[in-house]
């Protein structure tokens, strides 16, 4: 066959639903078989021996043909690792990388794949199923539904995690890799190089989707709280590579705000989640760090953040001064407590009818709904006896 779809799992721990997500994958062999595409699967065992993951699975598939067994042994509790290694290690046309908790609705890698050649797209960027059974509105794409995704109009930078279908060529031409040595965010960077670089993108409207799953367990590193700088250790990297000082400041404004929006604003807010009799997160060290950051943001983006909310706006200037935890708890009550005017209004407001402001992302999320952007029907039941077959 002359085209071929390579699936990597990354897992370390036994007691993930592994055997979900790989039968979920394994069942698609035929319907891609018949569209000429051959199907593998590489299951990474990240820092515990190969023999353990396949103990762990039914023989069908542990034995499957299609399967391939990497071990991968770096001690760092990080998929970075094992996910590069098994990019270094394939051959396929095109690459997917999944989650151990996770799993592919049925039809999901045919239809992709069909976008895929149809465009000759750099990436097939995926539904993503929500563990609420949504479809995550993400990345902002335009409400006419366009063939060829554009980075900056269609908000791809939004999407942080490069589910979907990518063209190993073009990983291997923009210089793909997930970041190693950092406990969070090691896809972010590469993930955005992906968008904004490696060639065309595109969003397979209707198409069956990727599923997430609440099913990681306990010891997930992203559920951790960690010190910000660690959290945002992957910041440092993207401000300084050379393709990202090297995009317009379009690309970087964009960048800069969704950075700031979804995980600044967020990082603030679950540290002032922490309730008052455990250990409190914020203190001066922390104020600090945002301080800088938020510094570093607005001058990587040109200087300034005009789409900016004045709510978002508001809550940064307060963490940046907000010397222990209950003073960020308080700013954090009032950003929850602003009203309609204070989350679409920007603090100039010729920016308020901007691209990146709120005020058209809710006039373009209202018309997104009526155009089905992200219409992702679930699949049909699997029967019973069926299941027991796959």
């Amino acid at each position: 066959m002359s085209q071929s779809i390579e699936v990597v799992i990354p897992v370390h721990d036994p007691a993930r639903p592994l055997e979900r997500g790989l039968a979920s994958t394994l069942g698609q062999r035929a319907e891609l078989s018949a569209l000429g595409v051959d199907l593998r699967v590489t299951v990474v065992c990240h820092n515990i021996p190969v023999d353990g993951i396949k103990d762990s699975l039914p023989s069908k598939l542990a034995t499957n043909d299609a399967v391939t067994w990497l071990g991968h042994a770096d001690g760092i509790k990080s998929p970075a690792g094992p996910r590069n290694a098994a990019l270094d290690n394939s051959s396929a046309t095109f690459l997917s990388f999944l989650d151990s908790d996770d799993y592919l609705e049925p039809g999901s890698l045919a239809a992709w794949w069909k976008v895929a050649i149809a465009q000759s797209t750099a990436a097939v960027i995926a539904p993503l199923r929500t563990p609420e059974g949504s479809i995550l509105r993400s990345p902002r794409i335009r409400p006419s539904k366009p063939a060829i995704l554009d980075p900056i109009k269609d908000g791809l930078a939004y999407r942080s995690v490069p589910y979907g279908l990518l063209r190993r060529s073009a990983l291997l031409a923009c210089g793909f890799r997930y970041a190693e040595g950092i406990a969070t965010g090691e896809d972010i960077e590469a993930t955005l190089k992906l968008w904004f670089r490696a060639g065309t993108s595109c969003y397979p409207y209707g198409a069956p989707a990727y599923c997430q799953t609440n099913d990681s367990g306990p010891d997930r590193v992203t559920s951790v709280l960690l010190p910000l700088a660690q959290e945002f250790a992957w910041l440092g990297q993207l401000l300084t590579v050379p393709w990202a000082l090297a995009a317009t400041e379009s690309e970087r404004r964009t960048i800069a705000l969704k950075i700031l929006r979804v995980h600044g604003i967020g990082a603030l807010h679950r540290r002032a989640a922490v309730p008052e009799g455990a250990a409190q997160p914020w203190n001066s060290t922390e104020r600090s760090y945002w301080a800088a950051l938020t510094e570093r943001l607005c001058t990587f983006s040109g200087g300034s953040l005009p789409a900016l909310s004045r709510r978002d706006a508001a809550l940064c200037r307060a963490a940046a001064k907000a010397q222990e935890q209950q003073q960020l708890r308080d700013a954090v009550v009032l950003h929850e407590k602003s009203g309609r005017k204070e989350e679409l209004l920007t603090e100039k407001l010729f920016s308020l009818v901007s691209r990146d402001s709120v005020l058209r992302h809710y006039v373009n999320e209202r018309l997104r709904s009526r155009a089905d952007v992200y219409d992702s029907p679930f699949p049909a039941p699997v029967a019973k006896e069926q299941r027991k077959t796959q």
